[in-house]
């Protein structure tokens, strides 16, 4: 068996889990951000390659050539697994770029008719003292939290039948190819590359210029939405090359800050 997961931080978790325990587990990261981007080019990968490229500009840790060829490895060794009739074990989240991911297997897999099992990640649950924990991502799941939810034993087989609807589905995403897609009220929708900026803006300031960083850590903080900080900084580049906001550039700050443009004001 095979475990193939859509966030990179969740699939380290999940491996030193395999590591520390003595279990003899391959694990496949494919963090491809389905959430995002075009999906219906010619070059899946290649578009991959161009969202890859947006997070380098906001992120000196991503180097876009070793995604790419990460990506590049991650499927063919999936094509492999399908040569072999291996079987699949997918972890997924109601967050957008996991559920994509996991219909983009589905959609993969799905005329190939291998055994395919699924674990769905909860993002909030109860522990002891009656509290609600509630995650902005799995990738914020502990190693010690994988025993603690019995993750393993929500184990679903997902039958051909099922495979094929969840491909349909991704068929439609795909032929809609908008620039975003959001889970809302538990479906996946298409949305236009502006969806997200509802939150960002609602935490600029008409009056007053605010730090970016604090600006976009305030918009991950009150909308747990699995958005990346480096989207809103491609977005806040944008709105500010369109003039919806201000820039003031740094003093003795490492980045600069915004505000809304007065011209705009009364569009939010």
């Amino acid at each position: 068996m095979i475990d193939v997961l859509f966030n990179e931080s969740f699939s380290s978790t999940l491996k030193y889990y395999y590591q520390q325990h003595h279990i003899d587990q391959e694990v496949l990261s494919m963090p491809m951000y389905l959430g995002l981007g075009d999906i219906n080019q010619w070059s899946f990968t290649e578009a991959r390659k161009t969202l890859y490229k947006i997070m380098s500009t906001h992120s000196k840790t991503i180097d876009p050539h070793e995604y790419g060829e990460h990506l590049n490895a991650m499927t063919s060794r999936l094509k492999q697994a399908i040569s072999n009739r291996e079987t699949i074990r997918v972890w997924w989240s109601d967050l957008a770029d996991d559920y994509c991911g996991f219909l983009w297997l589905c959609d993969y897999l799905s005329e190939h008719q291998l055994q395919m099992f699924s674990i769905h990640v909860p993002l909030s649950y109860a522990i002891k003292g009656n509290r609600l924990i509630t995650l902005d991502s799995i990738g914020e799941i502990t190693e010690d939290q994988l025993a603690t939810l019995n993750l393993f034993k929500t184990e679903k087989v997902i039958s051909a039948e099922k495979q094929l609807a969840y491909s349909y589905e991704w068929r439609e995403l795909r032929s809609d190819n908008t620039p975003v897609r959001a889970m809302i009220n538990g479906h996946m929708l298409s949305q236009e590359i502006d969806f997200y900026d509802q939150f960002l803006l609602g935490n600029v300031k008409k009056h007053r210029f605010r730090n970016i960083i604090r600006v976009i850590g305030d918009t991950i903080g009150s909308s747990p939405i699995g958005v990346a900080d480096w989207w809103y900084w491609h977005r806040i580049d944008y709105l500010i090359s369109k003039g919806v906001l201000d820039y003031k550039m740094p003093t003795n700050m490492a980045v600069g800050s915004i505000k809304l443009n007065k011209v705009n004001q009364t569009t939010f």
